[in-house]
């Protein structure tokens, strides 16, 4: 025990560093942003430790607190943002027909097939739509999709 304490006592603002850029590399490798902000955290304290913070026990105190309130606050912000910027996703097909338009090639009583580029997909519709109109994807559920009339303009 007294090792550990002696190590913790000891500490100083080049092994938050090592620290820091040690889980910052670990953050590339995975990208999920949780170990971006005890990266954040040890980085600070390294400030904090070579502005005169000596106590080691203080300094882990700085880092614990920074972790818990960086990922606390910091996560779902860059979330929000990450999800906000990148928008529809390449792998999501779907995503990318909403706004689509085709042809009707057969439709009654709120269902019929629509063709879409080279491929017919099951269409529904809450409209009173015929065979042969021109529509536009509203939306996709599974291999049917949400069709209406398309807006004017």
């Amino acid at each position: 025990m007294k090792d550990v304490l002696d190590f913790l006592v000891a500490l100083g603002p080049q092994h938050w560093l090592v620290f820091g850029l040690i889980l910052l590399i670990a953050e590339m490798a995975t990208g999920t942003t949780y170990i971006l902000w005890p990266a954040v955290a040890a980085l600070i304290t390294s400030l904090m430790a070579l502005i005169g913070v000596d106590n080691g026990f203080m300094q882990i105190a700085i880092f614990a607190a920074l972790t818990v309130l960086l990922t606390a606050f910091g996560h779902p912000i860059v979330k929000r943002w990450r999800e906000a910027r990148q928008g529809r996703s390449l792998n999501e097909r779907a995503a990318h027909m909403v706004g689509t338009r085709g042809v009707l090639t057969a439709f009654a009583n709120g269902v019929g097939a629509m063709k879409i580029n080279d491929s017919i997909w099951r269409a529904e519709s809450e409209e009173p739509l015929t065979a042969g109109e021109q529509v536009e994807v509203a939306s996709v559920h599974g291999a049917t999709v949400k069709v209406r009339r398309p807006a004017a303009g």
